[in-house]
């Protein structure tokens, strides 16, 4: 961590201090909802920062980008997820490349391990060069192409909104651990997917998150659920829900609005709200794919179900992840709601 960095992470420890939990580096608590900002430093810089960072000492410590796009092509809705991950002190990294046919019900998905000496992410800004990837780009726009056996990928993202800053600060505690995480949650998409020798020009809005610091899951006791709600009207919903010892709940959110302003606010936690369990064949691992989310700091209460099909399990050398396309109803500051959104599933899951 940089000297700056480590200033900026005292100055929001202190005002943490005076104005709760909700900000910097803590999941909020208590009844209400908090308006994150009356000076805290944000400890991310969205243009900046989509360069790779100086690791920690930790062996799980990873840098991640990640985006998770709702497309249109003809009479078909997909849903794209492409990501990459890079562990500088353990070597090398992967990438994963998912498309979901929402109509149809059909999913492909892959994951591979790259090399350290293919894994290449320029030391300034957004330049990733790695065996059937590349991502390039900025703040403002962005390019991504993928070769993957099921097919190709060749977007085009241009950020049409304000940046999320997890918690308010852009940092919180993960697991015990702080991990840093900001958005670009509205960036205009637009390309062609070519899957199973069918190519297709594909229009929508993609949901762009970037992540560092250590993940620590050690055992099937730690785990999490991630969600990120587009809502109408503009506001974008993010929802973290982690277990970090079987029984500890940290459930919260973090709220943007289009004026660019956050609130954060406590959740109640999903796992008492989870229902009709998909177990995996391949992995063992069953996960809920149905949820009630209820923040009633911010009048919200919403029911999240898994679309086009269950079986949406990625699997690699890192393990297995759930990456499901989602759709949302229900009521969102006492209004009523729709949307689609993605739900990620990351550790062991009680049968």
């Amino acid at each position: 961590m940089t000297t700056i960095n480590k200033v900026a992470v005292s100055l929001a420890l202190a005002a943490a201090s005076a104005f709760g939990p909700a900000v910097a580096l803590a999941a909020p608590t208590g009844g209400g909802s908090r308006i994150a900002g009356a000076g805290i430093p944000a400890l991310v810089n969205p243009a900046a920062d989509l360069a790779p960072h100086a690791p920690g000492p930790e062996p799980t410590w990873n840098d991640s980008i990640y985006f998770t796009s709702q497309v249109k092509a003809g009479g078909y809705r997909y849903g794209i997820l492409v990501h990459t991950m890079q562990f500088p002190n353990s070597g090398g990294g992967n990438m994963s490349v998912t498309v979901t046919d929402k109509t149809a019900g059909r999913y492909k998905d892959y994951m591979v391990d790259i090399p350290a000496d293919e894994y290449n992410w320029g030391g300034t800004g957004l330049n990733i060069e790695l065996p059937g990837l590349s991502w390039t780009g900025g703040k403002r726009s962005m390019s991504v192409k993928a070769t993957v056996p099921f097919g190709t990928l060749d977007l085009r993202l241009k950020k049409t909104g304000p940046t999320m800053k997890y918690a308010g600060s852009g940092a919180f505690k993960l697991l015990g651990a702080t991990n840093w995480e900001y958005a670009f949650p509205s960036m205009r998409t637009t390309g062609t997917l070519s899957i199973d020798g069918q190519s297709h020009r594909v229009s929508g809005e993609t949901w762009l998150d970037r992540q560092w610091g250590p993940i620590n899951i050690t055992g099937p006791a730690e785990r999490w659920t991630w969600m990120n709600l587009a809502l109408p009207g503009g506001d974008k919903l993010a929802i973290w829900d982690s277990v970090d010892d079987g029984k500890s709940d940290h459930a919260w959110a973090t709220l943007l609005h289009t004026d660019g302003s956050h609130e954060l606010a406590p959740v109640k936690p999903l796992a008492h709200r989870a229902r009709r369990l998909w177990t995996s064949r391949a992995s063992g691992n069953a996960y809920p794919t149905r949820w009630r989310v209820d923040i009633p700091a911010l009048d919200t209460h919403l029911a999240v179900r898994v679309t086009g099909l269950d079986a949406q399990e990625v699997i690699g050398s890192i393990g297995a992840r759930y990456e499901a396309t989602a759709s949302f109803a229900g009521r969102y500051q006492g209004k009523r709601v729709t949307g689609e959104n993605y739900v990620e599933m990351v550790g062991g899951w009680p049968a």
